[in-house]
């Protein structure tokens, strides 16, 4: 039977969490999916841990290591499923949120993704509050001059209209490709996010914005400006950008560069999905000790 939705999970050295993920979407997802996992090259335990569980909705592919983009598009060429749903190894599936995918799916054949909220969960164990992404296309849309408009790992693909334009992520926006790719899917369809729940994102010391933090700056950076170029508006500068998103030094210094920030990008774009992401970010960095 081809399966309606396949779960793509790339894994890397992810031995000492992929059990819980495993566990996580056993429990939540039906009989007609497809659970694809990746495994990049481990050089720990990973492929052991996955050869520990028996369920013919199961599928492991092991490779030599080329890294998370190489491994997200080869996942993207070996699903069998009309929907693609994106996690990464060291996080967790929600119970109801493929479901909930799907029926808003089905109820609008022009969406080609949809994400959720989302809540942190940190090393001692504590949930953040959820993390609301934007609801409608369009503020999907103004909030890709900024940021992502999804959760990465949240989204669930649909991929006819994805195949039919070639879409890959691209190997060039490396620590940034989900970003990326989101800004090229609205040229194929429309995108959202359900005010839902609907992923648990682990925080430890050696996730990719993590240990990849310069790198994933730059390349953000680069696809903000040429998306809002695309769009026919003058982009943020780099250095406003950068003061809102990752605002550096003490308490009053890093707010005070957040909040400076934020009036350059309203002076731009002053749309609510704007003005809330903005004022949620200047918040963060007052909050942050």
């Amino acid at each position: 039977m081809t399966p309606t939705v396949t779960v793509l999970i790339p894994a890397f050295d992810a031995g000492r969490f992929v059990g819980e993920m495993m566990d996580s979407v056993l429990s939540t997802v039906g009989p007609s999916v497809e659970i694809l996992v990746i495994d990049d090259g481990s050089t720990d335990d990973t492929a052991a841990v996955l050869a520990s569980y028996d369920d013919r909705r199961i599928r492991v592919l092991h490779q030599d290591n080329r890294g998370l983009v190489a491994t997200l598009n080869r996942g993207l060429d070996e699903a069998r499923g009309e929907f693609v749903a994106r996690l990464d190894a060291d996080d967790w599936m929600v119970r109801g949120r493929i479901e909930a995918q799907l029926a808003a799916m089905a109820a609008d054949p022009r969406l080609v993704s949809v994400g959720t909220d989302y809540v942190l969960v940190f090393p001692d164990g504590t949930e953040s509050a959820r993390i609301r992404m934007p609801a409608t296309d369009a503020a999907c849309r103004e909030r890709l001059s900024l940021a992502s408009c999804h959760c990465g790992p949240s989204v669930l693909l649909r991929m006819a209209p994805i195949r039919r334009a070639g879409l890959y992520f691209d190997e060039s926006a490396r620590h940034a490709e989900d970003y990326e790719m989101w800004t090229r899917l609205t040229e194929v369809g429309t995108l959202a996010n359900l005010p839902v729940r609907g992923y648990r994102y682990r925080i430890h010391d050696d996730q990719v914005s993590t240990v990849h933090s310069a790198a994933q700056r730059k390349v953000h950076l680069a696809v903000a400006e040429r998306y809002a170029r695309a769009r026919g508006h003058d982009p943020v500068p780099e250095r406003k950008l950068e003061g809102l998103l990752w605002p550096e030094g003490p308490r009053a210094t890093r707010t005070l560069r957040a909040s400076r920030a934020a009036l350059a990008v309203l002076r731009r774009q002053r749309g609510t999905e704007s003005v809330r992401f903005v004022g949620r970010k200047v918040v963060e960095a007052a909050a942050r000790r």
